[in-house]
């Protein structure tokens, strides 16, 4: 009898301590996973910023010839940086040529989801308010100064007073002094606009569940 309990109990212990191997094992499979999707949505928000950063820090000049001015697209700031709430309204999202919300759009939002994302736009515009303002006050100063001299160019190329090639010169001069100083601007906010833009969508990540933000992400990047 005592030779048959002890083999019940070795048996017994065996299977105890099988169970509980495996079970470590499942763990540590598990975890891994939840923690490499964290760091992979991690890494796509912040390629996402990034990206709307770099384009940020962009200056390129277009226009500037005898009958146009200098300009940069959208007053130099990037489509992910001018959202706001009033970008979405009860019946849709407004602004659906807006990359971002045509991705979201896709995503059927709950309405408890699209209450959050209009609370995280909010936060978004608050956040971003006075630098988007100050950007728009330099850039308007900026092109002003720039479009005079371009301005007194064509009168002297018209009244005789330089030569064609000189007027060139002078524009590539132009070109070079806008952009020089749309970059120095955009220097004074970068910081700033990207760490709003950081915050907004780790918001949207958060409020999106795991199938929407891949979808979300595969459309936006």
């Amino acid at each position: 009898m005592k030779i048959k309990s002890m083999k019940t109990a070795l048996a017994l212990s065996a299977i105890l301590l099988f169970a509980a191997v495996g079970c470590k094992k499942q763990a540590e499979t598990v975890a891994p996973a939840t923690t490499d999707n964290s760091a992979l949505f991690e890494a796509q928000s912040v390629a996402i910023v990034d990206n709307a950063d770099e384009t940020y820090n962009d200056a390129i000049a277009l226009g500037g010839n005898e009958t146009d001015a200098f300009y940069a697209d959208n007053d130099g700031l990037p489509e992910a940086y001018v959202m706001v709430e009033t970008d979405m309204d009860d019946a849709g999202f407004k602004r659906a040529d807006n990359r971002y919300f045509a991705c979201i759009k896709k995503l059927n939002l709950s309405d408890t989801q699209a209450m959050k994302l209009r609370r995280a736009l909010r936060a978004y515009e608050a956040c971003k308010a006075a630098d988007i303002k100050a950007h728009r006050e330099a850039y308007v100063k900026l092109s002003t100064r720039i479009e005079n001299s371009r301005k007194e160019l064509v009168a002297q190329l018209r009244n005789g007073k330089i030569t064609k090639a000189q007027f060139e010169e002078g524009m590539a001069k132009l070109r070079k002094d806008f952009e020089i100083s749309l970059r120095y601007i955009k220097v004074s906010f970068a910081k700033n606009l990207k760490a709003c833009y950081y915050k907004f969508m780790s918001a949207t990540k958060e409020i999106l569940t795991e199938r929407q933000w891949k979808a979300f992400v595969d459309c936006y990047r």
